[in-house]
């Protein structure tokens, strides 16, 4: 062998050294970077949920409970990103999932509070109109009545009154 022939067997092995050692860290990079990627999804559901939530109380909901549940799936959130720093994946992963959970839970419990507040709101207004309907028909009929008492006792003490003569002198 001549030493071209041995450089190249030692760039080989170099070469395949490496490759070796990037197969072995790929896994470790893509769990890695999905693990990132669940860490933003995450906290783009937590966003979503939290706009929900907010929409909810806009539109008159009560939202005490779904702000208790919010909170909590903002810990979990929290406690996952830790874990990701620390570098324990499963960690971050499961706490993500449970986030994950509790974020879509939310934000399907505010978008039915929000549609049943706004259906409240809708047959409240409905209940006023037809209230105050029927309040201005009565309002009407007992002006009628009070009208028409008044002008038969108007009529009645005109005809008992006695006719006085004035003389033109």
């Amino acid at each position: 062998m001549s030493v071209n022939g041995k450089l190249l067997n030692t760039e080989f092995l170099i070469a395949l050294m490496l490759s070796l050692c990037f197969l072995c860290v790929c896994p470790a990079v893509a769990q890695t970077d999905q693990t990132v990627i669940e860490l933003q999804s995450v906290n783009i559901a937590v966003g979503r949920a939290f706009s929900a939530v907010l929409d909810a109380e806009k539109a008159g909901a009560n939202v005490t409970s779904l702000l208790s549940q919010l909170n909590d799936a903002a810990d979990q959130l929290a406690q996952a990103e830790n874990a990701y720093r620390t570098g324990d994946s499963a960690v971050a992963s499961n706490k993500a999932d449970a986030a994950l959970s509790i974020a879509l839970q939310v934000t399907f419990d505010a978008q039915t509070a929000k549609q049943t507040a706004l259906v409240s709101t809708q047959n409240a207004f409905w209940l006023t109109i037809a209230f105050t309907a029927v309040g201005i028909i009565m309002f009407l009929e007992i002006l009628f009545l009070a009208w028409v008492w008044f002008k038969r006792n108007y009529i009645k003490n005109l005809s008992e009154a006695k006719p006085e003569l004035v003389s033109n002198e």
